[in-house]
């Protein structure tokens, strides 16, 4: 007889949860009492617990990340962090370094989440670009490598400064090689983006300008090129050198303008009044830079040193004729007991020599006048004055006289220059009264904003919402009509309707005009035999 617990079960019928256990205890007790069971037992644990084990560290373990960004300046990290937490992105950062890590998977789409949103501001430094430099890397690769890490790392410190946005730097530097003679200059060109509302300056540029020379070798500021992001150019223009001369020339005499000027008005304010007087200054300035070089030497010197040579001769003198006998002197003594006679004048001729040697110290004198450009060459101010304010007419000439003393002083008159001082006293028109019209009146324009709006308001309603409020209710009001007396839910109390025909009349008269169906069907129904 069959055991009933394995009894098979009728097709309609359903095994119950009670059941299940009795029906599992004879398979395990057999299934235990089997010795090859009991031997296999500790070794199949071990096996579906490293099972478990190995699928709990697949699912269950953070995918392995490797960097993204390594070099990020703290605000553009957590921009960016927080962009990618947001889209879903298993993203962490490095302890140690603090580099940005995400799975290499989620790398390109990352960048270009990140791209879409404008992160991260900064270009990225130029560590990343060396750090993601393979082993065995050309020699020109390298070398396109380290250029295009110091454009960046160059954009990065024009960037700090103060109203640029963004910087991006292209450096143009010919290869060293011994085989060319004639080597092309390294050049440079910078794009800036600048702040919105901000402009360069000058002396910004200037600094960009060395910046990008100084860190770049072989690189002279005036091959740097610079440009905004409206295509003006702010340095490298050929002759932007000379133009620079030349304004700041021009700066110079404005400002030296300006300061004689203030100095006429801030002296004859408190005398006449603000209001009274008018000052114009014309100042025509030298910028030529002159050097000069003189010397001189003086004609009576000092004597320095003396050397004097004096020489002296005796010789015998000739007697007798020239070409007898007598000149030769006798072979032989002949004594004689008489001497003989004595010659006439001196017999020996004595000849001598002298000579003199004298040195003179010269003066000398070196002048060497160098004189820079910005010197005033002629200086010519015009003074006016309201006439009314010098008092009576009387007086008024000799008062014009201390003004003008007055002004010389003030602006450092030099008659040896050609200065010129000129004050007159006039009349000085009235002051004309710019009227504002009235429609240009900021409260009429206010008010006008305001009327506005409100008449578009009430047109909205007049000509959108009522007709369409109206519509809707004759709409509801024919349903009504014709769905007849007895619609509402049964067992509802039905409230008591007053008949109104002319509200009637109205209504069909509006159904019959605007729905001819509904028309010919409530005319059908009214036109239809009472049923019994």
């Amino acid at each position: 007889m069959p055991d009933p617990a394995f009894a098979a079960p009728g097709p309609a019928s359903q095994l119950a949860p009670s059941r299940l256990p009795a029906l599992l205890a004879g398979p395990l007790g057999r299934l235990g009492a089997s010795p090859l069971a009991s031997r296999a037992a500790l070794p199949g644990l071990a096996a579906a617990a490293l099972v478990l084990a190995l699928f709990a560290w697949v699912f269950l373990s953070p995918p392995d990340r490797t960097p993204l960004y390594s070099q990020l300046p703290e605000q553009d990290k957590a921009a960016v962090v927080a962009a990618m937490e947001e889209a879903g992105l298993a993203v962490a950062l490095d302890p140690r370094t603090g580099a940005v890590l995400l799975p290499p998977d989620d790398h390109a789409r990352a960048r270009m989440m990140l791209a879409a949103q404008g992160l991260p501001k900064a270009a990225p430094g130029a560590g990343d670009l060396l750090a993601d430099m393979p082993m065995g890397t050309s020699r020109a690769m390298e070398g396109a490598r380290l250029k295009s890490a110091q454009e960046r790392e160059l954009a990065r410190s024009i960037e700090s400064l103060q109203g640029v946005q963004s910087a991006h730097v292209l450096i143009a530097q010919p290869e060293a090689t011994p085989f060319v003679r004639d080597k092309a200059p390294a050049t440079a060109s910078i794009t800036l983006t600048l702040a919105p509302g901000r402009a360069l300056s000058e002396s910004q540029a200037r600094a960009i300008t060395h910046l990008v020379a100084g860190a770049v070798p072989g690189l002279s500021p005036d091959n740097v090129a610079i440009a905004d992001q409206t295509g003006r150019l702010l340095a490298g223009e050929p002759g932007a050198g000379r133009d620079r001369i030349d304004d700041r020339r021009l700066k110079v005499q404005s400002q030296l303008e300006s300061r004689a000027r203030d100095s006429i008005m801030a002296l004859l304010g408190p005398i006449v009044g603000p209001e009274n007087v008018t000052a114009q200054v014309s100042i025509d300035v030298d910028f030529v830079a002159r050097e000069a070089s003189e010397e001189r030497y003086d004609p009576a010197g000092a004597l320095r040193s003396e050397a004097t040579s004096r020489t002296t001769a005796s010789e015998p003198r000739a007697i007798g004729i020239p070409g007898a006998l007598t000149n030769t002197i006798p072979a032989a003594p002949n004594v004689t007991a008489e001497p003989p006679p004595a010659a006439n004048g001196p017999t020996v001729t004595t000849t001598g020599t002298e000579s003199a040697t004298r040195n003179y110290e010269l003066g000398r004198s070196v002048e060497v006048t160098s004189r820079t450009g910005g010197q005033i060459r002629r200086l010519t101010a015009a003074v006016a004055i309201r006439a009314d304010a010098l008092g009576p007419a009387a007086g008024r000439a000799k008062m014009l006289k201390e003004i003008e003393a007055l002004v010389q002083g003030a602006v450092g008159y030099d008659e040896s220059r050609g200065d010129r001082i000129a004050v007159a006293a006039r009349a000085f028109a009235a002051p004309v009264e710019s009227q504002v019209p009235l429609w240009k009146e900021p409260v009429v324009v206010e008010s006008s904003k305001w009327l506005a709006a409100a008449l578009v308001a009430i047109a909205i309603l007049a000509f959108v919402i009522r007709p369409l409020v109206k519509r809707l209710a004759d709409s509801s009001a024919a349903n009504a009509l014709l769905a007849g007396p007895g619609t509402g839910h049964p067992g509802e109390p039905q409230p008591p309707r007053l008949v109104d025909y002319s509200e009637k009349l109205a209504e069909a008269r509006l159904i019959a005009a605007t729905d001819t169906a509904r028309a010919t069907a409530v005319a059908r129904r009214l036109l239809a035999e009472p049923q019994a």
